[in-house]
C-alpha cells in the first residue's frame, strides 16, 4: 500500500511539473550565435529584413547592454531595422489556454553617433497581436524587459510572429520565447486535492503501521 501511494504522489507531482515544463517554441533563445555582428538565418525560425540574426553580447556590437536573467543563457535573436521572426507552433489544442512569454530589449541609445532609435514591438500568435509597443534599452547590465501574455489557440497549430518597426536605424533584442499551456482553474483544484487526498491517506497509514 505504502509503494501504491507513493508511486501515485509521484505520478502527480511529475504531471504538475510537466504542466509547467512544455514550450512549443522552437529554439525560443536563438542559439547559436552567428557571432558578432551576427547576421544570417537562425535555427526554427523564419526571417524577414536584411538585419536579423543570433549574437552574443558585445559592447560594440548589436546587443551592448543588459544581461538576460536565465542561467547559461548568451545568446539573442536580433532584427536590426524593419523585419521579423516567425515559427508555426504546432501540437495545440483549439480552445486551451496558453502563455506566451518572452524577454527583450533594445541597443543602447546612448553612446554611439548612429543606430539610436527606438523600435516598436508587435508580437502576434494567429494574425491577432498579443503586445505591442516601444521598447527601450534596460541599459548598463540591467535585466532584459519580461513581457507575459496569455491567448486561446483557434487551431492545432499557429503563427507566432515578433515583427518589428524602426523611423531609423534601431535594433530589437529578443530571448528566451516560450508558449506553455495554462492549465484551467478546475484541473489546478482536482490536481492539489488529489494530492492532498493521497498524502493523507499515506499519513494514516503510516500512524496506523
Amino acid at each position: 500500500m505504502r509503494l501504491r501511494l507513493a508511486t501515485t504522489l509521484l505520478l502527480l507531482a511529475g504531471f504538475a511539473a510537466s504542466a509547467k515544463a512544455d514550450n512549443f517554441v522552437t529554439n525560443g533563445n536563438f542559439a547559436p550565435s552567428n557571432g558578432v555582428p551576427g547576421y544570417g538565418p537562425v535555427s526554427g525560425w523564419t526571417e524577414v529584413g536584411s538585419g536579423t540574426g543570433s549574437t552574443n553580447f558585445n559592447t560594440t556590437g548589436l546587443w551592448n547592454n543588459g544581461t538576460i536573467p536565465v542561467a547559461g543563457d548568451t545568446t539573442a535573436g536580433f532584427i536590426q531595422g524593419t523585419g521579423s521572426f516567425s515559427q508555426t507552433l504546432t501540437g495545440l489544442i483549439s480552445g486551451a489556454l496558453y502563455t506566451l512569454t518572452f524577454y527583450d530589449n533594445s541597443r543602447d541609445l546612448t553612446g554611439d553617433g548612429c543606430c539610436n532609435a527606438t523600435p516598436t514591438l508587435t508580437a502576434s500568435v494567429g494574425g491577432a497581436s498579443l503586445f505591442s509597443g516601444a521598447v527601450t534599452s534596460v541599459g548598463d547590465s540591467n535585466p532584459f524587459h519580461f513581457i507575459t501574455e496569455t491567448f486561446i489557440a483557434t487551431g492545432s497549430s499557429e503563427l507566432l510572429q515578433f515583427s518589428s518597426t524602426t523611423t531609423g536605424d534601431g535594433t530589437l533584442l529578443l530571448s528566451d520565447v516560450m508558449v506553455s499551456s495554462t492549465p484551467e482553474p478546475s484541473s489546478l483544484l482536482l490536481l492539489g486535492t488529489g494530492i492532498l487526498g493521497a498524502a493523507g491517506m499515506m499519513r494514516r497509514r503510516l500512524m496506523h503501521s
